[in-house]
C-alpha cells in the first residue's frame, strides 16, 4: 500500500491511496479546551514527543476512513498519547510496541512491533523502516521530501545496517558486501538502506507477497527522487499489509516512530501548531548540520 500525505503536518492531513487516487484516511488533531486541568508529571521516561505541547494542554487526534468512521482515537495529555485503535484500548506509547525497553545504538533506534515478533521498526537520522527478520525483507518505509516517479529505477543502494544486527564482522562491513552493491531493490538485511544519493526504486515493489489475501492492496511500482530539502517534494508512507494488524495500526505506529526518531537523533521536533514554521526551522537546521559536517 502506498499512501500520500496531502500536507506537511502529519497529524492534520489526508492520506491518499496512490493506487486508487482516493482518500484512504483523514487525520485531524484539535485542541481540547474542556480538558485543560493540570496533568501530573509521568515518571515513565519516553523519547520526547511534540515539544510545544505543555503538560496542561489536551489535544485529540482522530483517524477516519473514507466513509467517515473513526478508526483511531488518540488523547494527548501534553506530550503523552493515550491510543485507542478500533475497539482496542492500546494505552500509552510503550503499549503500542512489542517491548517497554528500547535497544539504543549510536546511529540506530530499533523497536519491536507488538503484532509480529519478527517485525521491527528501525530508525536512523535519515530513514524510518519496518523490517521482517523472517523473510529478511523491508515491509515498510517512510519516504520524506521526495518526488515520485511512476516507474522503477535500477540503482545501487547504500547499505547501512549495524554489524550487531546483520552479523557481519567489523573487518567486513555490510557496506562492502556483494548484497549491498547489487542491483536488486531489496538487498539482504538492508533495513535502512532504502535511499541512494539521487534516486531509488521503491523497496516495497517485490516484498508484499508473504500474506496473500482478498483485501490486499498492491502498491504501484514507483521510484522516489529525494530532494533533501524539507517542503520540497511530497511525503509517502509505503507498507505491506499484515494479517495480524489493521492497516491503520501500521499507519499510527509509523507516525509515532517518526516522532520518536526525531527525538532520538535530536532532529527538528514535530510541533502541533504552525506546521509551515516548523518546516522552515527543519530546513534551517538541515542546512546548519550540513555546514558543520563540511567544515569538520
Amino acid at each position: 500500500m502506498l499512501l500520500k500525505f496531502t500536507t506537511a503536518d502529519m497529524f492534520n492531513t489526508t492520506l491518499i491511496d496512490v493506487s486508487t487516487r482516493e482518500r484512504a484516511y483523514e487525520i485531524v488533531t484539535v485542541l481540547d479546551a474542556t480538558m485543560a486541568e493540570p496533568v501530573k508529571q509521568l515518571t515513565e521516561v519516553v523519547e520526547p514527543l511534540p515539544t510545544n505541547a505543555s503538560s496542561n494542554e489536551h489535544r485529540h487526534t482522530s483517524i477516519k476512513d473514507a466513509s467517515g468512521n473513526v478508526l483511531v482515537s488518540i488523547s494527548w495529555k501534553g506530550r503523552r498519547p493515550n491510543i485507542t485503535i478500533l475497539d482496542d484500548e492500546v494505552g500509552q506509547l510503550t503499549d503500542l510496541f512489542g517491548s517497554s525497553t528500547v535497544k539504543f545504538m549510536p546511529k540506530y533506534l530499533v523497536v519491536p512491533t507488538r503484532f509480529d515478533t519478527e517485525y521491527i521498526w528501525t530508525a536512523t537520522p535519515d530513514s524510518l523502516t519496518l523490517f521482517d527478520y523472517d523473510s529478511e525483507k523491508v515491509k515498510g518505509t517512510f519516504h520524506q521530501n521526495v518526488i515520485r516517479v511512476s516507474a522503477p529505477f535500477t540503482t545501487k543502494l547504500k547499505c547501512a545496517i549495524p554489524s550487531t544486527l546483520s552479523g557481519s564482522s567489523p573487518s567486513s562491513p555490510a557496506s562492502n558486501s556483494p548484497a549491498c552493491l547489487s542491483q536488486s531493490p531489496l538487498p539482504t538485511l538492508s533495513m535502512t538502506s532504502l535511499t541512494s544519493s539521487h534516486s531509488s526504486k521503491s523497496p516495497m515493489s517485490d516484498s508484499c507477497h508473504s500474506f496473500p489475501s482478498s483485501s490486499h492492496t498492491t502498491s504501484p511500482k514507483s521510484s522516489f527522487i529525494a530532494t533533501h530539502l524539507p517542503g520540497v517534494g511530497g511525503n509517502y508512507l509505503e507498507f505491506c499489509q499484515h494479517p495480524l494488524a489493521h492497516d491503520v495500526e501500521i499507519v499510527v505506529s509509523f507516525l509515532m516512530m517518526e516522532i520518536l526518531r526525531r527525538g532520538r537523533f535530536l532532529l527538528t521536533p514535530y510541533t502541533f501548531e504552525k506546521p509551515r514554521l516548523w518546516q522552515l526551522k527543519e530546513a534551517r537546521d538541515l542546512v546548519m548540520r550540513r555546514l558543520r559536517r563540511n567544515t569538520v
